[in-house]
């Protein structure tokens, strides 16, 4: 499988401020990416959250990557995409002479559901394809930090639950994707032939909310975390944000690397 694109995290907020506002205090920083009540980027380190006013599930955003070419293959592997540029109005499209969408455009929209209806949203705008095709051609950058010093809650990785783990592994290998059990459930990575493309995000079989956030960090600071309202649970600590998003932060040796 081609790389799927740039990866990012989409979260839906019901009231945008008050969502912004408790992540600030939890030390995440505008990235200056907004849209006033609609959109709002904050980043912890290296990872960068969105949050949305208007969404009605959370996603995961893959951009970047050839959108028919990309389709097709999936379509091909059994995956079901839909929606496939549902919005012309929203997207710049290579067109023919008589303004029509070229029929391998590499440019668009659709969605692919997971088994436990997690979207998996892939876009692409046409100034978006350069470097993200250099990006699959640059070799993975190992040596990268995995957890951020200085930050209160450490490397913020996003977390799916799913009522049937195997059939969660088999639906992301079939995207191309590495899958790697860990205690808890499993971890998901691009292979190293996706180039410099990285990120991670975890599944694990559980009862809790939907989506959450993991945090890993080398040193937690206990009277920090309690300040801003973790409590202690097994070996690490959780709270739940405004829209009901489970928070957890454990240490960084439970986290794989890239």
């Amino acid at each position: 499988m081609i790389a799927l694109g740039f990866y990012s995290v989409c979260l839906k907020a019901s009231d945008l401020a008050r969502t912004v506002r408790f992540y600030r205090e939890l030390g995440f920083e505008p990235t200056g990416e907004d849209a006033p009540g609609l959109r709002v980027s904050l980043k912890n380190g290296a990872d960068t959250l969105t949050f949305m006013s208007f969404l009605q599930v959370n996603i995961i955003n893959f951009r970047g990557a050839h959108i028919y070419r990309l389709m097709s293959l999936l379509d091909e592997a059994g995956l079901e995409p839909v929606g496939f540029n549902e919005h012309p109005d929203e997207q710049l499209l290579m067109l023919d002479d008589e303004g029509n969408p070229l029929p391998e455009n590499e440019c668009g929209h659709f969605t692919v559901v997971d088994p436990d209806g997690h979207e998996l949203f892939f876009n692409t705008h046409p100034p978006e394809r350069e470097p993200f095709e250099l990006a699959t051609r640059t070799p993975s950058r190992k040596e990268r930090d995995q957890i951020s010093d200085g930050l209160m809650l450490g490397r913020c990785v996003y977390r799916l639950s799913t009522t049937n783990l195997e059939l969660s592994r088999s639906f992301y290998t079939t995207l191309g994707l590495e899958v790697i059990p860990n205690r808890d459930g499993a971890w998901v990575v691009p292979p190293a032939s996706h180039g410099d493309v990285g990120f991670v995000f975890q599944l694990r079989q559980s009862t809790e909310p939907p989506v959450g956030l993991s945090f890993f960090q080398d040193e937690i600071e206990e009277s920090s975390l309690i300040a801003n309202g973790f409590k202690q649970r097994d070996e690490g600590w959780f709270n739940v944000d405004p829209d009901g998003r489970v928070l957890e932060v454990l240490p960084a040796s439970e986290l794989i690397a890239e």
